[in-house]
């Protein structure tokens, strides 16, 4: 079989569209997205390759801290609190918050609201804020996702990496 040039580029073609018609039929099968959140399931805080814009964390009515990302740097302002954290340690700060990563809770938790601290994270390209309450115990840390309804538990020592005064 001899075939032209054009021919054989239109062979090309056609074997490359087929191929990439058959990795998008079968990669919602390999890679189901919509995998059911059960109990003791692990899952991010913040959305894989998310951005952080601005982080507030409200420890009462008269304090807070607020960082806000200018260009490449932060700018930490506070309320009611003396706060001197270096450069380096607000990005370990944001990067604990991309990475750190809890167990599912099954059960809904009751636990008195006056005692948590609410987090709100604006990330790059998602228009709602997302707004944590942190509930730190003796053993472990509580978080509840209000966006996604979710409880999360995380190592006790994981809340010194999350809020960067107790």
């Amino acid at each position: 079989m001899k075939l032209s040039r054009t021919g054989w580029n239109n062979v090309i073609i056609f074997s490359v569209m087929i191929i990439i018609i058959m990795i998008n039929a079968t990669n919602d099968k390999l890679f189901p997205e919509d995998a059911e959140q059960t109990s003791g399931a692990s899952q991010t805080l913040l959305p894989e390759h998310s951005v952080i814009l601005t982080l507030s964390i409200l420890l009462s009515d008269k304090q807070s801290m607020h960082f806000a990302r200018v260009g490449r740097s932060w700018q930490l302002t506070s309320k009611g609190l003396v706060v001197n954290l270096s450069e380096q340690q607000i990005e370990q700060l944001m990067f604990s918050w991309q990475q750190s990563s809890g167990l599912v809770q099954a059960d809904e938790i009751i636990i008195d609201q006056t005692l948590a601290t609410q987090v709100h994270i604006a990330l790059a390209g998602i228009d709602e804020t997302l707004v944590y309450w942190l509930y730190p115990l003796s053993d472990q840390l509580l978080i509840y996702n209000q966006t996604s309804k979710v409880w999360l538990s995380l190592p006790a020592a994981v809340s010194k990496q999350l809020l960067p005064v107790q």
